[in-house]
C-alpha cells in the first residue's frame, strides 16, 4: 500500500491517536539506529501531519525534524553541511518571538506575579525595617530601587533602562538602573560585588526565572560509542509498549525519574556565591519536566508529553484571540522548536536545555545549603487569580509542600519555589562529592546580587521583565523607609544557542552509521593553508563532491562534505567560503533525497520563508538586491523602452505584469514618466499585476494610483492574486486578465518563465517508475549502514536509467507542457509585444554534473557582485545570499522533478522555445542599449558591469559582470500565420 493510500485509509480513524504511537515508534527506531525503519515511519507521520493543522500535528513536525537530525548526527560531513533554515531568521524577529512567548504564555506572567508577592512579604519582616520605622514620619516615600542588569546586547539594555526609568518616575519611585554589558561566562564570580556595584547592609532578594537549568550543564565523560552501547543495552520494552498506547496531547506519560546524584559544579558554585550574599529570599521558577536524563528514550517520552501540553495551551490562547495566530506560529517555530531540538539532538556540553522537576531542584538547593520557604496563601492566591484571568479552563495551579505548580490539565509545566540560606551553613562547594564527573562551564548563566536580585531571561523582552511597575506602586503603599536600598540585579543568558548542531559527544546510532576512516575533525590542516590555497582547495572539493554525489559514492561524498564544512561558513568574510557553505548544504540535501522519508522529515527552507516573518525577509532581500545590483534596473529600463516603442501612437494601452515576486512598482512609475514624454501625450493606461500576495497587490495599487494622479495619467489597476507557476487554466487567461478589445496589449515577464519548465517526469522520471524503491532495496538485502542504503538506492537507479550523457536524447531540450500552454494562451491574446527577462544560465540540464558546474560558476559571479557592492551592509548582503540566492541554489542542485522550479536556460534555448510556440523576435533598438549604458555610468556601475547587444542580430540584450552574461532580455510577438504553421509542422 502506498503511503498516500495508507493515509487516506486512515481517514476514518482518529489521527491524533495514530500520531502518538508513531512518534514513539520512530523514536525507538532512531534510538536503535535503524535508518530503514525510521525512514518508513517518517513517511507515515508526514502523511498524518498534512491532514489537519492542530497543535499535535505541528509539534509532530518539529519532533520528527529533531529525530531526523539526531539520526544523521554522527555522519559528520552530511549533518555538518546541512543548514538549518531558521538560522536565516534575524535576531530582531527572534526577539519578537521571545516577547510573543511571554505574552502568549499565561504561566509566565502568573509566575512573576507570585514571585513579586513572595519578595514583598520577605522584605516586611526584616529587623532593620522595624528599626527604621522610627524614620517613618520623614518625607520621601518608598525606598530607592536599584536594578543591575547583565546582558550582551547593548540595545536591549538601553531599551530596558528607558522603559523602567520612565515607569518608575511616573510612580514616584526612586530608581537607578545599572547596566553591565557582557556575558556571565566571562565574569569572575569571586569579584561579583564590585562588578554589580553591590554594597553591604542591604536587603537581598533573588529571582531566577527559567535560567538555573542551564547550570546543570555537564560533560558526561562518555564517548559516543559508550553511550550508543548503553542505549543498545537499555530495555526498549517500555518505549515499544508506549507506541501501542493511545495518548492525548495533554495526557501524563509514565517516566523514569533519574535525578542527578549531586549538584553539578557550575550550579553549586553559583549557589555558593548567592548564599554568601545572605539573601532574604531566593525564588526559583523552572520548567517542571525531566529533560536532564542521560538516555535518549527517557528524554523523548518527557519531551512529547511536556511540549504537547505546552503547544495545546498556546493553541487555546491563540484560538481565543485569532489575531495572534501568527504570534503563536512564531513562538512554536523559533522558540519551542529550538528547545526541543536541543533536548533531542544535542548531547554533553552542547545540551543546554536540562529541565528538572521540583523534587530534583529541592535536592540541589538543600545540598547547597538552602531550606525551603513556603509561599504564602496570598502569593498563591494572586497567582491563581492571574491564571484565571486568561479564561482557559485547563490552566490550573496546585500547591505542593509550600511550592506552586502551574499546570495545563493534568500536566505540570512550571514550578515556583522559594528558598533561604541555612543559618551558619558552610559556604564551600561540594566538589569533593562529584566523583568521576567532569563539569564544564556553559555559555552563559543568570545570577543575582544584593537587594532585589532578579535573574530572568531577557528572551521575554523588556516589557515582560519581572520588575513589575505595579510592584513599585505596592512598595509605595507599604511606607517602607526611603533610606532602605533594595537593589535589583539581573543577568541574562540567551536561552537558545546558534551552534545547536556543532559536534556532540554522542549519537544514538553511532554503531550503525558510516564514519570515515580519516576524520579531519581537528581542523589543523585548515590552519596550515593560506587563503588562496583554501580557495583552490574549496573549489576542488566542491567539484569532487558533486562527482561523488552523481556517482552514488556516499562514503567519498560525505568525506568531501566534512572537508568543505571546515573551510566554509555562512559568516565567512570571503564570498567563496559563503558560497561553498550554501552549495555543501545543497549537495547534502541531494544525497538525502534518495531517502525521501528522512529528507522530508527535515524542515525545509520553505518552512521558514512561508511564514509572515519569512516573507518579510524575502521581500527585504529582494529590495537589497535591487538597490545593490544593476541587473533588475536594467531589465525594467529595457522592458519599458521596448513597450514604449511598440505602443507608439496607441491611445489605450494594457500592460500585464507576470513578474510575480520580481515585480516592482518602480518599473511602472518609470513607464509613466516615459509615456508623458510622448508628443501625443500619455495613453489611457491599464496595468494588471499577477502576484500571490494580496498585500503586495494592494500596496502596488496604492503607489501606482498616487503616481498616476501626479503625472495626470488616466490609469486603472487590476490585481490578480495568483502565482504564474501555480495557474492551471491558461485557456481562461483572457477572462482572468480582463483583456478587452481595442486595447494594445503588452506583456512583461521578469525571472518567472523558467518556473514553467518544471515537469514531474523529467530527470529519468520514466526510469524511476521502473527503479526499485528504498523499501524494495531493503527487502532484498538489509544494508548495514546509512551509506550503504544511499549507495544501493542511487546505484540501482543509475543501472536502470537510460544514458544521461549530454549526447543522449534525454539530455536534449524537452517539451514543457505548462510553458507551451501558457505561451499559446498569450499568443491567442495577440499582444503587440512580450518582453522576457531570464537568468542567462544553463541550469535545466538532465546531467547533474553539468548542472552543478553551471550553477557554481553562475552563482560565484553573483556572490562576487554582492561582495564588491558598497551599497550593502554585511547583514543586508547575508539576506540576499541566504534567503534569495541560497534558495535558488538548493532549487537547482538539490531538487528534482516537479519540485525543481529553478530551471534557468540560455537565450538561444529560450529562442527555440518561443519560436516553437508561434512567436517571433522583436528587435530592441540600439537606443535602449545607450540608455542602459547611461544608467550604469550615472550610478557608478560602469566598468565591471556592461550591457551587450547581441552581435548576431537576434535582438537579445545581455547584462554582464566582467564580460560574463548573467541576465538576458528579449522581446517577442505573435508570428505571422504562415510562419506559425511552419513552426507547428516542424
Amino acid at each position: 500500500m502506498t503511503h498516500g493510500l495508507w493515509a487516506h485509509h486512515q481517514g476514518s480513524v482518529d489521527h491524533l491517536a495514530q500520531l502518538v504511537p508513531l512518534l514513539h515508534e520512530c523514536a525507538s527506531h532512531v534510538t536503535e539506529g535503524s535508518f530503514e525503519k525510521a525512514d518508513f515511519t517518517f513517511k507515515k507521520i508526514r502523511m498524518l501531519t498534512f491532514i489537519a493543522d492542530g497543535p499535535l500535528q505541528r509539534l509532530s513536525t518539529i519532533i520528527v525534524d529533531s529525530l531526523a537530525h539526531r539520526l544523521l548526527f554522527s555522519i559528520q560531513g552530511l549533518s555538518g553541511a546541512l543548514i538549518d533554515p531558521f538560522d536565516y531568521i534575524e535576531q530582531t524577529i527572534v526577539q519578537a518571538a521571545r516577547y510573543n512567548f511571554f505574552n502568549l504564555n499565561p504561566f509566565l506572567s502568573t509566575g512573576f506575579v507570585t514571585i513579586n508577592r513572595a519578595i514583598m512579604e520577605a522584605m516586611e519582616d526584616e529587623k532593620w525595617v522595624k528599626i527604621l520605622q522610627d524614620f517613618h514620619g520623614r518625607p520621601g516615600g518608598p525606598p530607592e530601587l536599584y536594578l543591575t542588569v547583565l546582558h550582551d546586547d547593548h540595545e536591549f539594555l538601553a531599551n530596558m533602562q528607558t522603559l523602567l526609568s520612565k515607569k518608575a518616575e511616573s510612580l514616584e519611585v526612586p530608581f537607578r538602573f545599572i547596566s553591565v554589558k557582557g556575558r556571565l561566562e566571562t565574569l569572575d564570580l569571586s569579584n561579583l560585588r564590585d562588578t554589580f556595584q553591590i554594597k553591604f547592609g542591604g536587603a537581598v532578594a533573588i529571582s531566577c526565572a527559567l535560567q538555573l537549568h542551564h547550570l546543570l550543564l555537564v560533560d558526561d565523560n562518555l564517548s559516543s560509542t559508550s553511550i550508543a552501547q548503553l542505549q543498545q543495552m537499555a530495555n526498549f520494552t517500555q518505549l515499544k509498549q508506549m507506541a501501542s498506547t493511545v495518548c492525548s496531547p495533554a495526557s501524563t506519560l509514565n517516566y523514569l525519574q533519574t535525578p542527578s546524584p549531586h549538584t553539578p559544579k557550575l550550579l553549586a558554585r553559583l549557589l555558593s556565591v548567592i548564599r554568601a550574599l545572605k539573601p532574604n529570599i531566593m525564588v526559583i521558577m523552572e520548567q517542571d519536566a525531566n529533560h536532564n536524563t542521560l538516555l535518549f528514550r527517557d528524554r523523548f517520552n518527557e519531551v512529547l508529553n511536556y511540549y504537547a501540553a505546552l503547544f495545546d495551551s498556546f493553541h487555546a490562547v491563540a484560538a481565543a484571540n485569532p489575531q495572534r495566530v501568527d504570534e503563536r506560529l512564531r513562538v512554536e517555530r523559533m522558540i519551542l522548536r529550538e528547545e526541543i531540538k536541543n533536548i533531542l539532538v544535542c548531547e554533553g556540553v552542547h545540551r543546554h536545555e536540562r529541565h528538572e522537576r521540583l523534587d530534583q531542584w529541592a535536592m540541589h538547593m538543600e545540598e547547597s545549603g538552602f531550606h525551603n520557604v513556603q509561599l504564602s496563601f496570598s502569593a498563591i492566591r494572586e497567582g491563581k487569580e492571574n491564571l484565571l484571568s486568561f479564561g482557559l479552563k485547563d490552566c490550573q495551579n496546585k500547591e505542593d509542600r509550600g511550592c506552586l505548580l502551574l499546570c495545563w490539565g493534568s500536566t505540570n509545566l512550571y514550578s515556583i519555589s522559594a528558598w533561604r540560606p541555612n543559618k551558619g551553613s558552610a559556604s564551600g562547594s561540594r566538589e569533593h562529592m562529584l566523583v568521576q564527573r567532569q563539569i564544564l562551564w556553559p555559555a552563559q548563566i543568570c545570577l543575582a546580587a544584593q537587594g532585589f536580585v532578579w535573574t530572568r531571561n531577557a528572551d521575554f523582552g523588556a516589557i515582560s521583565a519581572p520588575f513589575d511597575p505595579a510592584f513599585c506602586s505596592r512598595l509605595g503603599a507599604e511606607e517602607i523607609d526611603p533610606k532602605i536600598q533594595l537593589r535589583l540585579c539581573c543577568t541574562n543568558r540567551s536561552m537558545f544557542q546558534d551552534d545547536m548542531l556543532s559536534s556532540a559527544t554522542s549519537s544514538p546510532a553511532s554503531s550503525s552509521v558510516y564514519s570515515p576512516s580519516f576524520s579531519p575533525s581537528n581542523g589543523s590542516w585548515v590552519q596550515e593553508l593560506s587563503h588562496d590555497h583554501q580557495s583552490v582547495r574549496l573549489i576542488s572539493l566542491l567539484y569532487q563532491c558533486s562527482a561523488e554525489v552523481a556517482a552514488g559514492s556516499f562514503d567519498r561524498a560525505n568525506l568531501c562534505l566534512e572537508h568543505i564544512t571546515q573551510l566554509s561558513s555562512l559568516d565567512a568574510p570571503h564570498a567563496l567560503q559563503r558560497l561553498a557553505a550554501v552549495f555543501a548544504d545543497a549537495l547534502a540535501r541531494k544525497l538525502l533525497n534518495l531517502v525521501p522519508g528522512l529528507s522530508r522529515a527535515l524542515l525545509s527552507s520553505s518552512s521558514a520563508t512561508n511564514s509572515a516573518d519569512g516573507a518579510h525577509l524575502v521581500t527585504a532581500a529582494r529590495r537589497h538586491m535591487f538597490d545593490a545590483l544593476p541587473f533588475l534596473k536594467l531589465a525594467y529600463l529595457t522592458t519599458n523602452h521596448a513597450i514604449l516603442e511598440a505602443m507608439e501612437g496607441e491611445r489605450f494601452v494594457h500592460v500585464v505584469d507576470f513578474s510575480g515576486p520580481a515585480a516592482n512598482p518602480v518599473q511602472w512609475i518609470a513607464l509613466f514618466h516615459a509615456f508623458c514624454g510622448r508628443r501625443e501625450g500619455p495613453p489611457h493606461l491599464r496595468i494588471t499585476a499577477v502576484h500571490e500576495s494580496k498585500e503586495f497587490l494592494a500596496n502596488m495599487a496604492a503607489v501606482l494610483s498616487k503616481e498616476a494622479e501626479a503625472f495626470d495619467i488616466a490609469f486603472q489597476f487590476n490585481a490578480v492574486e495568483a502565482s504564474l507557476d501555480e495557474m492551471d487554466d491558461f485557456d481562461a487567461l483572457r477572462r482572468v486578465l480582463g483583456v478587452r478589445s481595442g486595447e494594445a496589449l503588452a506583456v512583461s515577464v521578469v525571472l518567472q518563465l523558467h518556473r514553467l519548465l518544471a515537469a514531474a517526469d523529467d530527470n529519468n522520471g520514466g526510469a524511476r517508475r521502473h527503479a526499485l524503491t528504498p523499501l524494495q532495496i531493503i527487502a532484498r538485502s538489509s544494508p548495514r549502514s546509512f551509506g550503504e542504503l544511499l549507495e544501493r538506492e542511487l546505484n540501482t537507479r543509475l543501472q536502470l536509467s537510460p544514458d544521461t550523457s549530454p549526447h543522449s536524447p534525454l539530455a536534449t531540450s524537452t517539451t514543457a507542457p505548462k510553458l507551451g500552454s501558457f505561451l499559446s494562451s498569450v499568443r491567442s491574446l495577440s499582444p503587440k509585444i512580450m518582453v522576457v527577462t531570464e537568468q542567462e544560465a544553463s541550469h535545466n540540464g538532465v546531467a547533474f554534473s553539468e548542472r552543478f558546474d553551471e550553477a557554481l560558476n553562475y552563482y560565484a559571479s553573483l556572490f562576487d557582485c554582492l561582495q564588491r557592492s558598497p551599497a550593502l551592509s554585511p547583514a543586508e548582503r547575508a539576506r540576499v545570499e541566504r534567503v534569495l540566492l541560497g534558495e535558488e541554489i538548493r532549487g537547482v542542485v538539490a531538487r528534482e522533478g516537479a519540485e525543481r522550479r529553478e530551471r534557468h536556460e540560455r537565450a538561444r534555448q529560450w529562442a527555440a522555445r518561443m519560436e516553437a510556440a508561434g512567436l517571433e523576435r522583436v528587435g530592441i533598438s540600439y537606443s535602449a542599449a545607450l540608455e542602459a549604458g547611461k544608467l550604469l555610468q550615472s550610478c557608478g556601475w560602469a566598468g565591471p558591469y556592461e550591457v551587450r547587444h547581441d552581435a548576431a542580430g537576434h535582438g537579445f540584450f545581455f547584462f554582464c559582470w566582467h564580460k560574463k552574461p548573467l541576465y538576458a532580455v528579449s522581446a517577442w510577438r505573435p508570428a505571422a500565420t504562415a510562419s506559425c504553421c511552419r513552426h507547428t509542422r516542424s
